[in-house]
């Protein structure tokens, strides 16, 4: 009977020391030993770090299976020697259990000692060799320990509890991080609660967040990136199509309260990120689209801190910001038509008050204006100052027959023009002159030219 009972009792202090074991996070070789985070099980293609599923430095970058309570529940690869990840990793499957858990932080001892499995708290005032610890943050202000998974993505209470490792942090600017950077964070959580629905009706999206590292330190140990970067990709099986869209932003201070990131497409991120030989690629071997972007849907959901007006082209059935908010441009211009002979180009005129639109220089044989209509309003953004002379050449143009009307106060587009559109943030501009070409005449058609010298009369544009 004794050994009976102590049979349990051993079995007993067994199990609740197995269930007091905060989690076993792994150290692994390679990346494909976490692929089920990852879009098409493949990992990102990160130039001089991580090409073709390949680390190239092992004994720099280490990839790391974030692991809680014998689970699995996103992939880091960090940067021992920044002490910063270079990316996290993670599949969004929607928000069961909601509000942010307890802060309590991990470290990862199996980069100090690949001898020890269990991801354990951190030890204040310690200072360890591999990776950021609590020392390194404290008597700091300008500083988060940013994330770089997000607790608001994860799925469950234990999943939300997981993110909470140094491994998965960067210092990040204290109002950029509670910002900028978390009102999108809620948007893009919006937008793949609503339209990431999988062909078997679950939430599913894919989702890569990074650092790119600077010249700075945090403690003289940790390395504060210059840049955080953010994408996501999934398929919609209500939209029956591929969504994706990036977001990035300095790691510095917003400079103003109600800062949105401007949403870019992948192929945008993948320019910002490149270097001079390699490609960046956040979804390869995937039919993630590279050109487009979610900002279509924005207006669609509510309450979600996505910006309200951004400048947006269509492209595949929905838009992509591929520009800052535009200046606007407007005022009735009427110009003579028919195949002239001069290289002319026509500056379209901008009023005093602040609206959207683009500035849109035309270079082409005909010298006729383009049409910048039907674009949306953009309003977001802080006005800026553009200064300096307005003036434009040309030579004579004769013209024969033909006239160009307008709508809604802007020039109708012709074809066949080589078309080059500058995008500015909003901006108050006055002192704007129209400008039309020095010596132009017309035989026919009702719309009547003037003459003017080539110079523009008024002063500088100036802001505020």
């Amino acid at each position: 009977m004794t050994s009976l009972k102590t049979q349990r009792f051993l079995l007993t202090t067994v199990v609740l020391l197995l269930s007091v074991i905060p989690a076993v996070s792994e150290v692994v070789k390679s990346m494909s030993d976490c692929d089920q985070f990852l879009l098409k099980d493949t990992p990102p293609q990160v130039p001089g770090i991580l090409e073709d599923g390949n680390i190239l430095n092992q004994n720099r970058y280490k990839p790391i299976c974030q692991t809680y309570n014998n689970t699995r529940r996103f992939v880091t690869l960090y940067d021992i020697k920044n002490k910063i990840p270079v990316f996290s990793a993670n599949k969004y499957r929607g928000e069961k259990d909601r509000g942010r858990p307890r802060k309590r932080w991990r470290i990862e001892p199996q980069l100090e000692n690949e001898h020890e499995d269990n991801m354990r708290n951190v030890v204040k005032g310690k200072i360890y060799n591999y990776q950021a610890g609590d020392v390194d943050y404290r008597n700091n202000r300008a500083f988060d320990r940013g994330h770089l998974f997000p607790s608001s993505y994860a799925f469950s209470k234990t999943d939300k509890i997981a993110t909470f490792t140094l491994t998965n942090t960067v210092p990040q600017a204290h109002s950029f991080n509670q910002g900028s950077w978390r009102r999108m964070e809620i948007c893009i959580k919006c937008v793949m609660d609503t339209y990431c629905i999988n062909s078997n009706g679950v939430t599913e999206g894919f989702v890569v967040t990074g650092a790119q590292p600077s010249a700075s330190s945090l403690s003289n140990r940790i390395n504060i990136p210059s840049m955080l970067w953010s994408a996501f990709c999934c398929y919609s099986s209500n939209l029956k199509m591929w969504l994706a869209s990036a977001h990035w932003g300095d790691n510095v201070p917003d400079e103003s309260g109600n800062k949105h990131l401007q949403t870019k497409t992948l192929a945008e991120l993948h320019n910002k990120l490149r270097t001079s030989n390699t490609e960046v690629k956040v979804f390869p071997e995937s039919q993630c689209p590279l050109h487009t972007t979610v900002t279509e849907f924005y207006p669609d959901i509510q309450n979600c801190h996505c910006p309200s007006s951004l400048p947006t082209t269509s492209t595949s059935g929905y838009h992509s910001t591929t520009s800052t908010p535009l200046t606007s441009t407007s005022g009735p211009l009427r110009s003579s038509s028919a195949p002239p002979t001069s290289t002319s180009v026509p500056l379209t005129t901008a009023s005093s008050s602040t609206t959207s639109g683009p500035i849109t220089i035309t270079s082409s044989t005909s010298g006729l204006p383009t049409s910048t209509s039907g674009l949306r309003n953009a309003t977001s953004g802080p006005p800026t100052t553009i200064s300096g002379p307005v003036s434009t050449t040309s030579v004579p143009t004769k013209s024969t027959s033909g006239s160009q009307s307008t709508s809604a106060g802007l020039p109708t587009s012709t074809t066949g023009l080589d078309v080059t559109t500058y995008y500015y943030p909003p901006t108050y501009i006055s002192g704007l002159a129209t400008t039309t070409s020095r010596h132009s005449t017309t035989t026919s058609g009702p719309a009547p030219s003037t003459s003017a010298p080539a110079r523009s009369s008024s002063g500088p544009v100036t802001g505020h």
